[in-house]
């Protein structure tokens, strides 16, 4: 291994033609206030303790690792760090600026900015993800007369379309405020500078690639600093040669990010139930990468990237179920995301493994799935227990189908998890429970017009001979047939609302049930033709009525729409 590591301070660092690059596989900008005011905190105790002594105090940031090549530097480790000095040197250099001190904005700028030759200028930093960084350097770097707090930036060159784009922008202006407010001469601002420039870190340059990521997994190999997903993606470009190039690594982890974008960004979840259901379930004392490093041969590491990019292009169906192109998968992923009930995700991860390696037939992962959908609306949805009552179980039975892709170890998800369905008196003590109301508080909140308008949905879709639902979501609302009540909760009942269009919904108000009645005849929804068949010849309406028909349909949820065998 060969490489220079030795200690130096920022000031010899950011001087010269240095320019620093930050890869475009490389994590986003994800400092936070909280980071951002630690350190002005260090800096501004610094600056104080200097004062009190008259003596040098130095700061140690910790290690940067970089790659060398002809005055660039691709930064493998301290990414944040050089990010946010930049940017507390950008808002020291307008503040001068405003104060107009050309000479010690001069002085600063060289920190930010060099030129090649008389005219052509470059700044620092290189980071085609985050336009703001050159934005943010570039105009502070500029010296202009009546600079004023409203001009700083120019508005019309701000990105503010992304999340990291913000963050950046955000932090340039929480410095600028901050020092303005803790220091009220240009000799405090000039201390504060120094201070910066005099912190001291390890600096670590190699001009071998390899050599970086070898670095770069020692300092962090304990995931002290950096989350797992970063550590992982060391581990895959320094082992991925020789049937990848690094440069082709990085460009299918690119593609693996791109997909945790469809997700929320939820990189760092996504890989915990990739690990699930290969390995075991990761622990706090034992992460994602650690996991993945005890198991998987250096020389596998292309193929775990396959299998990680892969999987991930499944995980967005979790996200988004309508661009599942199987109807009933995709039935069962919408489910999923409206109960929010992320648990069962390794277990479809190993399923849909199963299918694609085809290990299983189509037929097999439908009836499966629907067995899985089914199971948790009871389980779940109107029992309300809690999942931690099989989460041993759905993490074994991931396992072994991974292990042993088979219609036998399929299968055993009915056997092992059919224990713990309800018995048929539990689940309808249960769904009599449920219900919707805009008035009443026990039911007035979007996750139970959610359940609810999902069970009126596919119990309308069951009774459908055609498959054909009339309605859809942005179409229906909820009426309550007995006037809904801030304080009778009968009326929040499922046996007391029906699904109806929004056209004949409105017309509803608060009508007698006979008016009603009317007004459900012209609806062509088959759950309200049902109903009116039963009802129609009733004068009244009553909380007996209500219990009777909520028993029905608890009824016909367990024995039919959702039955599990």
């Amino acid at each position: 291994m060969s490489f220079d590591a030795h200690e130096e301070k920022i000031r010899k660092i950011f001087a010269g033609d240095t320019r620093f690059i930050i890869p475009r596989n490389q994590r986003k900008y994800v400092w936070e206030e909280k980071q951002w005011r630690e350190l002005l905190s260090d800096i501004l105790y610094i600056k104080k303790r200097q004062e009190a002594v008259q003596d040098e105090i130095n700061h140690f940031l910790g290690s940067f690792v970089l790659q060398e090549s002809e005055n660039k530097y691709e930064i493998i480790d301290g990414q944040q760090r050089i990010t946010t000095l930049l940017i507390i040197l950008s808002a020291i250099c307008v503040i001068f600026n405003e104060y107009g001190n050309d000479e010690e904005h001069g002085r600063t700028r060289q920190n930010l900015a060099g030129n090649i030759g008389l005219k052509s200028q470059y700044i620092r930093m290189e980071n085609d993800n985050i336009s703001n960084i050159r934005v943010i350097i570039e105009q502070a770097s500029e010296y202009r007369e009546n600079l004023t707090s409203k001009n700083i930036l120019d508005p019309s060159l701000v990105d503010k379309s992304n999340d990291t784009n913000r963050k950046v922008f955000s932090c340039f202006h929480f410095y600028y405020h901050s020092l303005k407010e803790s220091c009220s001469t240009i000799e405090d601002i000039i201390s504060v500078r120094e201070v910066i420039l005099d912190m001291k870190v390890i600096h670590i340059k190699s001009k071998n690639e390899l050599d970086c990521y070898d670095i770069f997994e020692i300092l962090n190999a304990r995931g002290v600093d950096l989350e797992d997903s970063e550590l992982l993606k060391n581990y895959i470009f320094k082992y991925s040669q020789p049937k990848y190039t690094i440069d082709r690594a990085k460009e299918i982890w690119a593609k693996v990010e791109k997909n945790m974008e469809e997700c929320n960004g939820n990189m760092e979840q996504f890989l915990s139930h990739f690990v699930t259901y290969r390995y075991y379930k990761p622990t706090k004392d034992e992460g994602v990468f650690r996991i993945i490093k005890l198991n998987t041969d250096k020389q596998s590491v292309n193929e775990l990237l396959d299998d990680i990019f892969e999987a991930s292009e499944r995980y967005i169906w979790f996200y988004s179920p309508e661009k599942i192109p199987n109807r009933i998968l995709s039935d069962c992923f919408e489910y999923f995301k409206l109960v929010n009930h992320r648990q069962f995700r390794p277990l479809f991860m190993s399923i849909l493994e199963a299918f694609d390696k085809q290990y299983i037939n189509e037929k097999v992962m439908n009836n499966i799935c629907k067995y899985l959908r089914n199971f948790s609306f009871a389980f779940t949805l109107v029992m309300g227990n809690n999942s931690n009552m099989i989460d041993s179980k759905i993490h074994s039975l991931s396992k072994e189908i991974y292990n042993n892709p088979s219609e036998e170890s399929i299968n055993k998800i009915k056997t092992e998890l059919q224990i713990f369905y309800p018995e048929y008196k539990e689940f309808e003590r249960a769904f009599l429970n449920l219900g919707f109301s805009n008035k009443n508080k026990q039911y007035s909140n979007s996750n139970n017009r959610r359940r609810v308008f999902y069970i009126l949905k596919q119990i309308e879709e069951y009774r459908q001979e055609t498959k054909e639902l009339v309605c859809n979501t942005d179409e229906c609302n909820i009426e309550h047939i007995m006037n809904d009540s801030e304080n009778i909760s009968i009326t929040s009942q499922i046996g007391n609302l029906l699904l109806l269009s929004e056209h004949i919904n409105n017309k509803m108000g608060n009508a007698s049930f006979v008016e009603k009645k009317k007004k459900l005849e012209h609806s062509k929804l088959m759950t309200v033709q049902n109903f009116l068949k039963y009802y129609r010849d009733k004068e009244t309406w009553t909380n007996e009525m209500i219990e009777e028909r909520t028993k029905k349909l608890a009824k016909l949820a367990y024995d039919n729409v959702w039955r599990v065998l």
